[in-house]
């Protein structure tokens, strides 16, 4: 994602920041970061579903600590165009099949590229979908590349806004058709969930791991 405060974009290598902080529960699952740039604190919260394999959910919380009102926008992506560290002469392995933005959506569909070595072509599906408290004002659309943009004031009222990621494969589904149906299905069957339902079943799937697999030391 892309940060703005004021119309800086947030870079931590470039711009003056506190307060940072990152932190992985490992009980939970979950990673957290946190840092402050121009009187704005920025906490941003991930997970990878235990509960809904597909589903990868990210939450950003904006808040003012400066008594000040801030202008802040996020551009949130999907990004096909990758390049393995490894690999000669930045050779790209992604095709792009299918692409689709609407104002708070995006969609992408890629499939490996043809290869001499015997290795079976797969097709990746990557869905988002938001809940947000700044209002969707634009979107990007390039060759390998979708996302939406939120833009919106913050003060002393922390500001949420959430990605909700569904990605599918071929591995799962018969045909790229079923492939790209399933990610709107899944997402169905989440639409009335609230990020803290999200939460409490991925965290109940790892308590349910750590029951198996927990190790008590004594003495």
């Amino acid at each position: 994602a892309i940060i703005q405060i004021d119309g800086v974009t947030v870079d931590l290598a470039t711009v003056p920041y506190t307060d940072f902080e990152v932190t992985l529960d490992m009980q939970a699952g979950v990673l957290h970061r946190q840092f402050t740039v121009n009187g704005v604190r920025v906490q941003v919260d991930r997970f990878i579903s235990v509960a809904t394999k597909e589903l990868a959910d990210l939450r950003w919380s904006f808040t003012a600590i400066d008594g000040q009102t801030h202008d802040v926008q996020l551009t949130a992506l999907i990004d096909g165009d990758v390049v393995n560290e490894d690999s000669n002469y930045d050779e790209k392995f992604w095709d792009v099949l299918d692409a689709e933005v609407t104002n708070d959506t995006a969609f992408l569909m890629t499939r490996t590229v043809p290869n001499p070595f015997g290795v079976p072509q797969f097709t990746v599906a990557a869905q988002q979908r938001f809940v947000s408290d700044l209002p969707a004002i634009d979107v990007v659309q390039e060759d390998k590349q979708v996302g939406n943009v939120f833009a919106g004031q913050v003060g002393a009222v922390t500001q949420r806004i959430e990605k909700r990621v569904i990605v599918t494969t071929s591995r799962d589904y018969a045909d790229d058709a079923a492939v790209k149906h399933a990610t709107d299905t899944i997402f169905a069957s989440i639409a009335s969930a609230t990020y803290d339902d999200l939460y409490d079943a991925h965290t109940a799937g790892w308590a349910e791991r750590w029951e198996k697999a927990d190790v008590q030391i004594t003495g």
